[in-house]
């Protein structure tokens, strides 16, 4: 038990060091994120066309596979376009059940149970990072895992490279 509740402690060290928003000047274009990240990973992000909103952002995602799973959990990034971008990451910000905005935590995570439509539910984490991403990663409790301690370490480089 003492090896998980230091490697939790480390990651949540990590996550709260620095907001996100810091890092890089640059927005990155999806071209960008998706070989950064895929350099950092050795995953390629697919796009969810079906999640997608044309002008607005870009739903990023990895293959639904164990291993995906098992190293980042179950996420999706979010890529604003050029243009409203505030107002764009605002709302990928905002709580659906509320429309407020809300105050992040002391590492800039958004927190919000929502609703699975197999009848459970889970605790969606949303983190800005750098000026046009937005993470949505989801997880059983209001806790950062290691899954998204892995994936903050990524972004952290997809941004900083910017």
């Amino acid at each position: 038990m003492r090896l998980v509740s230091a490697a939790f402690f480390a990651v949540l060290a990590l996550v709260a060091a620095r907001p996100a928003h810091t890092f890089g000047s640059a927005a990155p274009t999806r071209a960008q994120v998706i070989k950064r990240f895929e350099k950092a990973t050795g995953r390629k992000l697919a796009v969810d066309n079906a999640s997608t909103r044309a002008g607005h952002f870009t739903a990023l995602r990895l293959t639904k596979s164990v291993t995906n799973v098992a190293l980042y959990g179950d996420f999706t990034l979010w890529l604003v376009a050029p243009g409203a971008l505030e107002d764009d990451v605002t709302q990928l910000l905002t709580n659906v059940h509320t429309g407020e905005l809300g105050t992040p935590g002391a590492s800039g995570i958004y927190w919000e149970q929502v609703s699975l439509l197999s009848g459970g539910t889970a605790w969606l984490a949303r983190k800005r990072y750098g000026p046009n991403l937005v993470l949505w990663h989801y997880g059983p409790t209001q806790k950062v895992d290691p899954a998204f301690g892995r994936l903050h370490k990524v972004l952290l480089k997809v941004v900083a490279a910017a």
